[in-house]
């Protein structure tokens, strides 16, 4: 009994805290309606990475394109332009550096076989990015113009 008895004196504050927070998570759960928290009630910019753990962000896109097979930009995060997209091998060059660190994703669009994207990494150009995509279509034994959606992925 002694030892029950020393072990609360020695822990009261403890406990103590634990009460106050359980009290007010329930008061929360029980005062506090269903799903009434949501994106209607957070302000802009209310939620930074900064406020969010940092394992919680794996990383995040940079820069993003979706291009058709003749090379035209048809959607981007801010303005990106092709080049040389009907040989094969082509270029996207967006405004803005991006660190060692981050890569490239790319995926084929189209009906039927898409065949094989691979994007490299090029040269930064008067400060802006420049990607080379290379295309080979489904079937074909030599490259070709695809349309394709790129991604630059900067990991924290």
């Amino acid at each position: 009994m002694k030892t029950a008895i020393g072990h609360l004196r020695a822990n009261a504050v403890a406990y103590l805290a634990l009460f106050v927070a359980l009290g007010g998570t329930s008061y929360a759960v029980t005062s506090i309606p269903r799903n009434s928290v949501g994106t209607r009630q957070l302000r802009n910019g209310a939620v930074t990475p900064a406020k969010l753990n940092s394992r919680s962000i794996a990383g995040s896109v940079v820069f993003w394109a979706k291009i058709v097979q003749g090379g035209e930009v048809i959607a981007s995060s801010e303005p990106a332009t092709t080049s040389d997209w009907s040989s094969g091998y082509g270029h996207i060059v967006f405004r803005g550096r991006v660190t060692r660190r981050c890569f490239a994703l790319a995926s084929g669009l189209g009906i039927g076989g898409v065949g094989t994207v691979a994007v490299l990494s090029g040269p930064s150009i008067a400060g802006q990015e420049n990607l080379g995509v290379s295309m080979l279509p489904a079937g074909a034994t030599q490259f070709g113009p695809l349309g394709v959606v790129v991604a630059v992925v900067c990991p924290k």
